[in-house]
């Protein structure tokens, strides 16, 4: 028997997606890419913002073709969508055979043989409770084929599950729950674990990492102690509000050679009075401040900011417009808000027009385009290690320090690779991309 995983949404649910596909693999599956010729067919969704919900609709209903005239005998729904509107779903979309939510994946194959003995659809949801702890699946799952977005030599390992801010546009804290963290212990043996098997990146994600600032100092602390055979050559930081980023955390990113010098730091937007409506904690200021202390220390920023928020004046939007032209922001994700049920934000005054707050949300992309290309062109004529993804349409793809999985941007070269990490010269850009060959060190005999 095959399955075949689709991940859809962020990192933190693609984990989720691995430890449940590793529960159909340690019980006889075969992992297959190739939905046609999969008996099974998990889903695994976003219910974040509407495109996320559309994204994962559209997957289901092309799904249930393979189930109408193909192999596909049942199609598994898990994940944010299915833990918010399963009963919707149960009663739209009868081509579901089984719902799982975000605490109950990983008894994926249990549920299923529970199907199988009853011919009965079946639906587990449970309040969010669970974070996964044990690194079992790892195993599993390279020795199954799977290949997973961030490639062989980079892991996201998942600090914490939940959320405990009050931000009034976001859902996440009532799909996960309140926020749930690992012991150091575990988060430690996994990150060992993973390298032994040759990872060469570790990303550490949650919904909001630095929720305890002094919890994820200690733990970057715990990390650097360990032997560096079992510390990972690089580490990155996603996912890290402003109000748990302090000086001591940027000296730590600064000063461990092993941390990446990046953060993934969510700002949504510059303007007191729209930062106030969100329920963001600390405001511009703060941000401003922040940014330029990042700066200062040589810390590549990414973010994400959201345009057309309910009471967002055309004041506030150049406000934010002037501090995106600053250039702080190597990468910059952009949204347009979309009003979520259960959120206070859903119902606020003051909404702004959908194709103005396009139309503001495009502006800032080309903006931050150029920025993004003129900072990029530093690297030319530079050195630098590039760790490997993958060969595509013959060229080698890999990424340097100040790119991260998936989201960001990567480096192609052409050549013959000997590991991991590849001395890259940098001789163009390419939008978001670089350009290069490999370095061959000169021979003075």
């Amino acid at each position: 028997m095959n399955i075949a995983l689709l991940n859809l949404g962020c990192p933190k649910n693609q984990k989720d997606g691995e430890v449940a596909l590793a529960s159909f693999i340690k019980n006889g599956f075969k992992y297959t890419e190739a939905l046609e010729k999969a008996e099974v067919i998990m889903i695994n969704t976003c219910g974040f913002i509407d495109e996320a919900k559309q994204e994962s609709i559209s997957t289901i209903l092309s799904c249930s073709e393979y189930k109408t005239n193909g192999l596909c005998k049942v199609i598994i729904l898990t994940g944010c969508l299915s833990q918010k509107y399963n009963k919707d779903l149960t009663k739209e979309m009868p081509e579901i055979d089984i719902f799982l939510g975000v605490s109950t994946f990983p008894r994926a194959y249990e549920v299923y043989s529970d199907f199988l003995r009853t011919k009965k659809s079946q639906s587990l949801i449970e309040e969010p409770s669970f974070i996964y702890t044990d690194c079992d699946y790892i195993n599993v799952l390279k020795k199954s084929g799977y290949v997973p977005e961030t490639f062989s030599y980079s892991a996201y390992v998942k600090v914490a599950e939940g959320c405990d801010s009050k931000c009034t546009y976001c859902s996440i804290p009532s799909i996960r729950g309140t926020t749930k963290t690992r012991t150091h212990q575990s988060i430690i043996d996994e990150i060992a674990f993973l390298v032994k098997t040759g990872v060469k990146e570790i990303v550490l994600i949650a919904q909001d990492l630095t929720a305890s600032p002094i919890q994820i100092k200690e733990l970057l602390k715990k990390i650097s102690r360990m032997p560096k055979d079992k510390r990972p050559a690089w580490l990155r930081l996603m996912y890290c509000n402003p109000w748990g980023v302090d000086d001591e955390l940027i000296k730590i990113i600064k000063n461990e050679e092993w941390i990446v010098n990046y953060i993934d730091m969510p700002i949504q937007h510059v303007s007191e009075s729209v930062l106030k409506r969100m329920g963001r904690r600390g405001g511009g200021a703060i941000v401003r401040d922040l940014v330029n202390k990042l700066k200062e220390n040589d810390i590549v920023i990414r973010s994400t900011i959201l345009t057309g928020f309910p009471g967002e004046t055309a004041k506030d939007f150049e406000e934010l417009r002037a501090f995106v032209s600053e250039g702080y922001f190597n990468w910059l994700g952009l949204f347009v808000f979309s009003p979520q049920e259960g959120t206070l934000a859903i119902d606020m005054l003051g909404k702004v027009p959908l194709e103005l707050a396009i139309e503001r949300r495009n502006e800032l992309d080309r903006l931050q385009f150029e920025i993004t290309t003129a900072l990029n062109d530093r690297y030319v004529d530079s050195v630098l290690p590039v760790l490997i993804n993958c060969k595509t349409e013959g060229l080698i793809e890999g990424r340097i320090f100040s790119q991260a999985p998936v989201v960001d941007g990567v480096v192609r070269f052409e050549g013959k690779i000997k590991g991991p990490f590849e001395k890259v010269l940098i001789e163009e850009v390419n939008g978001f991309d670089l350009i290069g060959k490999i370095f061959k060190e000169i021979d003075h005999g």
